[in-house]
């Protein structure tokens, strides 16, 4: 009885001197910054940073994407993840900036249960939220729809701070939440034309619009940081590349982070576009069994869009509600291959089994599981 009593007493010893530290963090950061929202969130918190540091302060940036990374003064640090991700990883994060006495913090939400994003934003007392966009995803932790998605962002508003977003379809519903916490909204708007026609094919402007709405509310200068922001951005990897399968030269197209129906159709519309393909399109689809609705959501619109697809690959760990909807469809049988776990490392063999010299081949679903060894494999 005695050592439960002294190990309760130095767990909530514990719990106070944490949650001391984590408030004095937060005091010493003069500028906070959170991104949240569905698509575009860690680009944006990017390009966020890099106008802060170009108009001449010291910042600090954590993002999650598909690696999370911390980028401190540019330079950017994976970040070392033994197990699931947590909330504690942000409550690490934010006092590793204070360690390094960084006044200006951007933080991508990384959670996607709602109570989780309103922790965050509880804990890290943002000035300005920002909200890139709402789409329907995570069905299985943010709502049966997009409305209950949608309720669920809103919901993680902060008190007292400015809500700035290019979200358009649930403007009315952002500044409700908004207002009733004594925050008020802002919306980025279009991007100006001669910034436009300069943009990358990698860039979606409506995210670097959004980016420098945020620098400017942030009070950082205009010029400077469009020049940071615009560098950032020239420095930044394609996701359209040529893969070398067998003797078939193939156009690959990294699409797995883009997780809703809508911005993968979007994403690979706009990169047959770039490439100039106006054919048919192959897809890799990698599924995880921890996502069912969303490989259910992809083999439903792969099936009512068959006439844009040429052949499907399936991979991951939740293959057969996918075959099983793709083969009631009419999907023909041998338009349909599987890529085992047992098989990992053989993409290349099954792409140049499957599908012909130029082809088109987008890879959908899922970043995580499979993906990550997909795309290994295929750079």
């Amino acid at each position: 009885m005695l050592i439960t009593t002294i190990t309760l007493i130095l767990i909530f010893s514990l719990l106070i001197v944490e949650k001391r530290m984590i408030q004095k963090s937060i005091r010493f950061m003069s500028l906070r910054i959170q991104v949240n929202g569905t698509r575009g969130k860690s680009s944006v918190t990017e390009y966020v940073a890099a106008g802060i540091l170009a108009s001449g302060h010291e910042v600090m940036a954590k993002v999650t994407g598909i690696t999370p990374t911390i980028i401190h003064n540019g330079f950017k640090k994976p970040i070392d993840r033994p197990g699931s991700a947590r909330v504690q990883e942000q409550v690490n994060v934010i006092n590793s900036a204070f360690r390094k006495k960084v006044k200006i913090m951007v933080l991508e939400c990384m959670s996607i249960a709602p109570e989780l994003q309103r922790l965050e934003g509880f804990i890290f007392k943002p000035h300005i939220y920002v909200i890139t966009n709402i789409r329907d995803d995570h069905r299985e932790a943010m709502g049966k729809d997009v409305e209950a998605q949608a309720e669920a962002i809103c919901n993680a508003i902060p008190a007292n701070c400015k809500v700035i977003t290019n979200e358009v379809h649930y403007l009315n519903k952002i500044i409700e939440k908004a207002s009733a916490n004594n925050s008020t909204v802002i919306t980025a708007g279009v991007l100006e034309e001669r910034l436009r026609r300069n943009l990358p094919d990698t860039v979606f402007d409506e995210n670097l619009a959004l980016a420098l709405t945020v620098c400017h509310e942030a009070g950082m200068n205009t010029d400077l940081s469009e020049e940071g922001i615009m560098k950032w951005i020239s420095q930044g990897d394609s996701p359209l590349s040529t893969v070398q399968a067998g003797r078939k030269n193939i156009r690959f197209l990294n699409a797995f982070a883009a997780n809703d129906i809508d911005s993968t159709n979007t994403f690979i519309e706009h990169w047959k576009n770039v490439s100039g393909h106006a054919g048919k399109v192959s897809l890799i689809l990698n599924t995880r069994a921890d996502r069912p609705f969303r490989t259910g959501l992809f083999a439903d619109w792969i099936s009512e869009n068959s006439q844009m697809f040429e052949k499907i690959i399936l991979a991951g760990n939740h293959q057969g509600r996918a075959r099983y909807t793709l083969s009631r469809s009419g999907i023909a049988r041998q338009n349909i291959r599987s890529c085992r776990r047992k098989d990992r490392g053989s993409m290349k063999s099954l792409l140049s089994d499957t599908v012909n010299d130029g082809a088109f081949v987008a890879g959908v679903g899922n970043i995580g599981g499979e993906g990550f060894h997909i795309l290994n494999e295929l750079r």
